[in-house]
């Protein structure tokens, strides 16, 4: 009995961690897409997590949310700071701090 439990932990722990890294690519996506539309550089390449919780989305179902935080430059000169917010594979909310124009 032991053995199937742990063998059903590790499938489920494996299978959160597969997910995560999905979800972190399509966030990744989404920062590159919003800084090649800001005309922006993506700052060191990554994103970062920052949050997760468990949540009502708009639609009042149960979903698992995750934020994750990224930096950029517009001068390459100063640093400034974004998120995106995430349920499952879709953005539910993305932002970035205002910034000089070159």
């Amino acid at each position: 009995m032991f053995r199937v439990l742990f063998l059903l932990f590790l499938g489920v722990l494996i299978y959160y961690w597969w997910r995560s890294q999905q979800i972190k690519e399509k966030a990744y996506e989404e920062c590159l897409k919003h800084c090649y539309k800001a005309d922006v550089e993506l700052l060191d390449g990554t994103i970062a997590l920052s949050r997760q919780w468990f949540a009502k989305d708009a639609n009042d179902k149960m979903r698992w949310f995750r934020k994750y935080e990224f930096e950029f430059t517009s001068t390459r000169e100063h640093r400034y700071r974004g998120w995106v917010q995430m349920a499952g594979l879709y953005v539910v909310d993305f932002h970035m701090e205002p910034f000089h124009l070159n």
